[in-house]
């Protein structure tokens, strides 16, 4: 069994005003990589307390995708600069390739989210892309970051859509590891996995509509901090457990295929996955009820359940691409405990697209997108 988490986490409201001091154990000689809106928002404070440390600091900015040749290119202005701590600000691309950069380095990473959109602060593995956006594999990494700072206070105040998506990723993980339920009885890791996933999606299920209120209203509540905890934390927990298996999260393997569909790049990662848990929903062959309460409780978190809402138009196109381009290999396949395959998929797709259109039609909400670079 191996275990990979922080070795500390910190959520804090004003946190970074007097992180100094806690980054400066872990490194003197700091490259910090962010994102143009993270930069801003982390502010001042946080470059002063820094410095009153002791810590040197030079930032680069990133706007970019995590890239293997963006990995390249800070490793080796890591070494230019002899840096001895990699510092990630921003989202979740961003915080994959700080923590990649670290990683290959084999220096202290510090993660400093300003978004709770995924688990990407918490977790020990990269997600990657091409330079046009599309999925290009993952990277795991030997440790998560070393110190994970959560000034709730920033992402209370960050654009809610963000929130939304995080939200969405992590009831994910409960969707996708239930098939595996009969594997649970000797699989420890997985067990523990399932148990975190579960205290999530409870804990979502009960509190975050609320914290979605909250958020909308930049009020920093003790709802909307155990939310972030949800996605943060928990959700990182259900991958920081492992035993050797591997079980594939059928609703992320869609939305690693929906990349390659340029008019999803305007999508959350969040957005594409949930779409890609109806779908695998419908492939379980789940009731009309099950699948309606799910529906009901998806738009009742003003979340994306159709490819229109996803920026696509051209439905059997994009279900026809998806087949195609679904990365599953004939191992996993075998390994769901319903039938699975690239054919079955696409017309899931196309089926899940109808019943959240009918959603829609029904007094389901539409969410219009309001994306700002992070």
């Amino acid at each position: 069994m191996i275990i990979k988490t922080p070795q500390q986490y910190v959520n804090q409201p004003d946190i970074l005003q007097s992180a100094g001091e806690s980054i400066a154990q872990f490194g003197k000689n700091a490259l910090l990589i962010g994102g143009k809106t993270a930069l801003t928002v982390i502010g001042g404070k946080f470059f002063d307390s820094l410095a009153t440390a002791g810590v040197t600091l030079t930032i680069e900015q990133y706007h970019s995708y995590c890239t293997e040749e963006a990995i390249e290119q800070y490793v080796e202005t890591a070494q230019r600069l002899k840096a001895d701590i990699i510092i990630g600000a921003g989202g979740g691309k961003i915080l994959d390739l700080a923590k990649a950069v670290g990683d290959q380095s084999q220096i202290p990473i510090i993660t400093v989210p300003t978004i709770a959109a995924t688990c990407a602060a918490w977790s020990a593995l990269s997600i990657l892309y091409d330079e046009n956006g599309c999925f290009a594999g993952s990277r795991s990494l030997n440790h998560s970051p070393q110190l994970v700072l959560v000034d709730t206070r920033i992402i209370s105040e960050a654009p809610v859509r963000f929130l939304r998506a995080g939200i969405a990723d992590t009831l994910a993980k409960w969707y996708e590891l239930t098939p595996y339920f009969a594997d649970a009885e000797s699989e420890l890791a997985l067990k523990i996995g399932l148990h975190h996933a579960k205290l999530a999606f409870n804990g979502l299920h009960e509190k975050g509509i609320r914290a979605i209120q909250d958020a909308t209203n930049h009020h920093l509540s003790e709802v909307l901090r155990e939310v972030i905890d949800s996605i943060i934390v928990l959700a990182g927990l259900v991958g920081s457990i492992t035993e050797g298996s591997y079980h594939l999260a059928l609703g992320h393997a869609i939305h690693n295929s929906l990349t390659f569909i340029p008019e999803t790049h305007q999508s959350l990662h969040g957005e594409k996955v949930i779409f890609g848990v109806l779908s695998q929903l419908i492939l379980q062959g789940k009731s009309a009820v099950e699948i309606a309460e799910f529906v009901t409780s998806i738009n009742g978190l003003k979340l994306p359940l159709t490819l229109e809402q996803l920026g696509i138009f051209d439905v059997s196109k994009t279900a026809a691409e998806v087949k195609r381009s679904i990365q599953i290999d004939a191992a996993a396949f075998s390994k769901f405990p319903f039938p699975v395959s690239p054919e079955l998929i696409e017309e899931a797709i196309i089926k899940a697209n109808r019943i959240g259109k009918e959603s829609l039609n029904k007094g389901g909400i539409y969410h219009e997108p309001d994306i700002m670079a992070i």
